[in-house]
């Protein structure tokens, strides 16, 4: 990549994409197009799209758009997840083969991809190998879907296309919306609302699964390396190698937060998948210095900067 070069960020505003442009342009890159929805572009018009890439010509595309929520977004809106995913991955694709050919894309897929049950830490050949987790069955078939368009679309018409699966992540521009934000933020906000307005939280389930969770600036970072250094269809993890309950992140969390008071776990709610964590080697095969920093790195940086705490 050079510093000259034209480089677009679909969903360039959002979390990753962001970061992502953030991560650019400390490299010095110097032309970087971060277009999303709050610069009025709509990934699911075609026509959109195709203005773009016939005007653009982008030597380098991160593809990181998507519509994203925790697991009661997922569940509730299950057919916009597969709907809208779908589309606006198969639009940029073809848009790509027909109007700018030469554009290496890079596509965000996520670890939904993967069976409920696999072996833990989970390796990419673990794609397609058994049944999904049900309660973001939508999200994960869209976004496995686009693993296989953008491999289909390099053995057909030889696009260069990286297949990228980050973990769980958080960090500076996340949802805190507690109707449909991931698990770390709404954790954040509950126990952040908890420390200064005496409000009881309440968790979903049991508190025992485990998850993983990247700061997306190290994401952003891993990504930006792959589009520097890697031209292979295989499928690529971006994750910690790392893990907590979800019970291990909110003792974390309370004692940045200063919280001491109780909280409630409404073990109706589902736990989800009991486990989730990637296996990095490939990655770290072919970025040998990554390391992504710990969680309580991480979300002292989030109370800081978003909570002022």
């Amino acid at each position: 990549m050079d510093k000259k070069s034209k480089i677009a960020v679909f969903g360039g505003t959002g979390m990753l994409g962001s970061a992502v442009v953030r991560n650019l342009k400390s490299k010095g890159y110097e032309k970087v197009y971060a277009v999303s929805k709050d610069t009025e572009f709509d990934l699911l018009n075609k026509q959109m799209v195709d203005d773009f890439m016939i005007n653009i010509q982008p030597e380098y595309l991160f593809m990181v758009a998507g519509l994203v929520g925790g697991i009661l977004a997922n569940n509730s809106r299950q057919a916009d997840f597969l709907y809208q995913n779908a589309l606006m991955i198969l639009y940029t694709l073809d848009s790509v083969k027909s109007h700018s050919p030469k554009t290496k894309l890079l596509f965000t897929g996520s670890t939904c991809i993967y069976p409920k049950e696999n072996p833990q830490p989970i390796n990419e050949s673990r794609f397609m190998a058994g049944p999904l987790e049900e309660t973001n069955k939508g999200y994960a078939i869209a976004k496995g879907m686009g693993v296989i368009a953008c491999q289909l679309y390099r053995d057909q018409y030889g696009l260069n296309t990286l297949e990228i699966m980050p973990t769980n992540m958080y960090g500076p521009r996340d949802n805190y919306d507690l109707n449909n934000s991931h698990f770390i933020a709404a954790m954040i906000k509950k126990l952040v609302m908890a420390k200064k307005e005496g409000i009881v939280p309440t968790f979903w389930g049991t508190g025992k699964p485990r998850r993983e969770a990247l700061y997306v600036d190290d994401c952003a970072n891993g990504l930006v390396f792959l589009m520097e250094n890697y031209n292979s269809s295989e499928i690529v993890n971006i994750g910690t190698g790392t893990d907590h309950s979800i019970a291990e992140y909110i003792d974390i969390t309370k004692d940045l937060v200063g919280y001491d008071g109780k909280i409630n776990w409404d073990t109706t709610k589902p736990d989800g998948m009991y486990q989730k964590m990637t296996d990095i080697q490939r990655l770290k095969s072919i970025m040998t210095d990554f390391k992504p920093r710990t969680f309580e790195e991480g979300a002292r940086q989030i109370l800081k900067d978003d909570f002022g705490i």
